[in-house]
């Protein structure tokens, strides 16, 4: 595929993610799929690599955790074969009354048409503030 339509598969994941549609996010993941959250200590909850089966569970966590959901705007974008690197920004208002916005790089590997990699870096003060304080 082409680095064009590779970035229409890593769009398409995002906006199923802020929608919290599993089913299309599923269709969009590789059975082998992992994320890495680049966290240092690992001792948050999104810190290390989920499987599938996790990430699909990060995305119910989001959506009960927040009153609307998580809002990602898609920012800048490079592109390269199966690479595909975004910066966003997401915003959330949560129902411990806190405001949840970060930002993130995302370096995704798009293979034969579904997302094989995903690592993520990220305020993870910001997590830890907002959703364990």
């Amino acid at each position: 595929m082409s680095g064009v339509a590779n970035r229409k598969v890593v769009e398409d994941f995002w906006r199923c993610f802020s929608a919290t549609d599993t089913d299309g996010a599923r269709a969009l993941l590789h059975e082998d799929v992992t994320w890495r959250a680049m966290g240092q200590q690992g001792g948050l909850p999104i810190s290390g690599e989920m499987d599938l089966d996790g990430i699909l569970a990060l995305m119910q966590s989001v959506r009960e955790s927040s009153k609307d959901g998580l809002a990602l705007k898609m920012l800048e974008w490079t592109l390269d074969g199966e690479r595909v690197a975004v910066e966003m920004e997401g915003l959330a208002h949560m129902n411990n009354g806190k405001t949840y916005n970060n930002r993130y790089h995302f370096l995704v590997i798009v293979h034969d048409g579904k997302i094989l990699r995903l690592r993520e870096y990220g305020d993870t003060d910001q997590v830890r503030r907002v959703f364990l304080e």
